[in-house]
């Protein structure tokens, strides 16, 4: 008799993450031996790999509920760095949905480096106490954002500067000593360096081997610092670039063709695009005509897919990005100038490719049908919100103005039919135009020169609600015909979150700041990944099922990764904005260093006031050390409650005065104090 057999491996990591994606009916570890042809001995063997395949990340794609509980594995997850505490703790978000967890890193691995904002960690989750925050243990660095941060003399609450740095990225809160100062010398204020946050014995970070980058004064530098901090790529790679000039020379290799047999020949309409005088890219073209119910509306739509197909270089390098941003002095676009700015662009005169909404609204601004073709469509004019203003007023424009071209009757009628689409609107809501946009103008030396808020003209909204339309009926389309996009979602304000941003879902939701059921993004593919989702999935609908009956297949899992991906980037887009505009507030206040400045209170905090600066629309803190301590704030006696100490002085929107102490054009602040502290 032969004596006990050797035994028998388990299968590879690889054939069981394969086997656990490949369903989504919960299994234990009973059901997975059965599937392998092990024996149940197995167990205690297949529950250990299991256990390494978690805290190893192999596992986090398995659908919800894959996994039986009963198991007993360590629960983990995919988290992006946000921000660090004051105390360097590293802090951040584990989901993407409505209320996204939070969640606060209060240790890791010893080989782990310091996560630092934009970084994907992988955590091992301590019990949920029954709150939206939780804490945990960081195993693994899935994707670093950049090794390198940028750092300078930080300003204390006096405004004079400080024997310590703090990072050029607001998301970085505290100070930081250096690491070495035997061998580096801190910089003179105003001054950029390059450096890395080590951690010292004792726990806290330092900044070692800082390295001169520039000065914050630089021209551009305020959204420099911006990509830098926020890990903005801002150049295209060789192969992307090649792909982008190949579709240059076949687009102008086509002026003047026939159109394809599969496209709607359009170029007799005389469409028009309406933009700011700065735009470069020119991806939405309106066209309207009177009917006897109403309106017959084309909103055409530049065809990136077609530019741009899925697994190209172009098409990662869109996704990377997930958006074009938009800095005051700067735009980083999504696709390459080649396309953004020519080849995808509707120049007026020039055949483009594009998807179009055909809609036939009534007198009153409600649908009657709409439908999405594919298109060739020629602009036959390219006009500014402001000139189109201006004829719309009655008040002439030059002779040679390109709008004279025009029907005499082409704005009157889409102007009707835009203020018809206001009409019909569910609800007015704040979220159809930006109303805290700010328009700043430069110097000839590159230096902000001022800062104004954006005017609001009619046409702005008459655009606004062409695109709401065309994006309305693309989610409607959408999901009566299953393909696969991503959903435009707005969760209902509540009192934990009194203004929910706006977001990217894989699965239908509603839009509750446009009042609209469905909403998706189809109308702007140069300048965001997600119409370009939506432009594939419509383009490959319109060819394979002209009858428009035919479902396409439903979105796969993959979807919620690219939701959550494009979620970060739209959000990483906006604070890049955000705090370029902080910088160049910050050098455009510097002349009222030592002098009152007006600003508003927008909420309170622990800290102090949250203000913004009237002058130049930008944010501040006020902290409550500033005020005079006539709440007693500062009293350490028993007698009265904690309430009492820490009560505001003002409330919400109240108008004050505060001393502008200091400036920093590096980190974009603005150290303020009560007037009566002011020096």
């Amino acid at each position: 008799m032969s004596g006990r057999s050797e035994v028998a491996a388990l299968p590879s990591c690889a054939a069981l993450r394969a086997f656990l994606l490949d369903g989504t009916l919960p299994v234990g570890l009973t059901d997975i031996l059965k599937a392998f042809a092990r024996p149940i001995q197995d167990k205690a063997r297949l529950k250990a790999m299991l256990h390494d395949m978690t805290l190893s990340g192999a596992l986090l794609d398995l659908p919800a509920g894959r996994l039986k509980l009963s198991i007993g594995l360590p629960e983990t997850a995919r988290a992006r760095i946000t921000h660090l505490r004051m105390d360097g703790t590293p802090c951040g978000v584990l989901g993407d949905g409505p209320t996204p967890t939070r969640v606060a890193l209060t240790s890791r691995a010893p080989d782990m480096p310091y996560p630092i904002p934009g970084d994907m960690v992988l955590l091992r989750l301590r019990p949920s106490r029954r709150g939206q925050r939780r804490e945990a243990r960081a195993e693994r660095l899935l994707a670093r954002t950049t090794e390198k941060l940028a750092f300078s003399r930080a300003i204390g609450p006096n405004g004079a500067p400080m024997d310590q740095l703090w990072a050029c990225n607001p998301q970085i809160s505290g100070t930081f000593a250096l690491a070495n100062p035997e061998r580096h010398t801190l910089p003179a204020p105003g001054a950029v360096v390059m450096g890395t946050l080590l951690p010292l014995p004792d726990g806290t970070l330092a900044v070692d081997n800082p390295i001169a980058y520039a000065h914050a004064d630089t021209p551009g530098m305020a959204s420099q610092l911006s990509l830098l901090t926020h890990a903005i790529p801002a150049v295209f790679s060789d192969a992307a670039e090649q792909e982008g000039q190949r579709v240059a020379d076949c687009t102008a290799a086509a002026q003047g063709q026939p159109a394809p047999p599969d496209r709607q020949d359009l170029r007799t309409l005389p469409l028009i695009t309406l933009d700011d005088e700065t735009a470069q890219d020119f991806d939405d073209a309106i066209w309207a005509e009177p009917t006897e119910a109403g309106f017959h509306l084309i909103i055409a739509i530049a065809d990136v897919s077609h530019a741009a197909p899925e697994g190209s270089a172009l098409d990662r390098e869109a996704r990377l990005r997930g958006t074009s941003i938009y800095l005051p002095d700067r735009t980083v676009p999504m696709l390459p100038l080649t396309l953004s700015a020519n080849a995808c662009s509707l120049l007026p005169g020039q055949d483009r490719l594009c998807l179009f909404a055909d809609i036939q609204i009534t007198h009153d601004g409600h649908v009657l049908d709409g439908t999405i073709g594919r298109g060739l469509m020629r602009s036959a004019a390219r006009l500014s919100y402001h000139a189109a203003q201006a004829m719309l007023d009655g008040n002439p424009l030059p002779p040679a103005h390109p709008a004279h071209i025009l029907p005499p009757t082409l704005l009157q009628t889409l102007n009707a039919a835009g203020r018809a689409l206001d009409k019909a609107a569910t609800k007015p809501d704040d979220m159809r135009l930006d109303e805290d946009a700010w328009v700043i103008t430069f110097h000839p030396d590159g230096q902000p020169a001022a800062f104004v808020p954006r005017e609001r003209l009619a046409t702005h909204t008459m655009v606004a609600n062409f695109m709401i339309a065309a994006n309305t009926l693309a989610a409607r389309l959408a999901h009566k015909n299953h393909l696969p996009i991503l959903y435009r979602a707005h969760a209902v304000p509540s009192a934990a979150q009194p203004r929910p941003a706006a977001r990217y879902s894989a699965t239908p939701e509603r839009h509750s700041g446009l009042g609209l059921p469905l909403y998706t993004h189809f109308t702007s593919p140069i300048r965001r990944y997600a119409d370009l989702v939506a432009h594939r999935a419509f383009s490959a609908w319109c060819v394979g099922n002209t009858t428009s009956t035919v479902a396409c297949a439903p979105p796969d899992g993959q979807d919620y990764t690219l939701a959550s991906h494009l979620n970060f980037t739209e959000r990483r887009a906006a604070r890049s904005a955000q705090d370029s505009q902080n910088r160049l507030a910050a050098a455009f206040l510097r002349p009222d260093i030592g002098q009152n400045v007006n600003i508003h209170v927008t909420t309170t905090t622990r800290h102090g006031l949250c203000v913004r600066l009237t002058k130049t629309g930008t944010p501040s803190l006020l902290p409550w050390s500033a005020f005079p301590d006539y709440a007693r704030m500062n009293d350490d006696s028993l007698h009265g409650s904690i309430a009492d100490r820490y009560t505001p002085p003002v409330q919400t929107g109240a108008l004050l005065m505060a001393g502008l102490l200091a400036t920093c054009p590096a980190r974009g602040v603005s150290v303020l104090a009560s007037p009566t502290h002011a020096c």
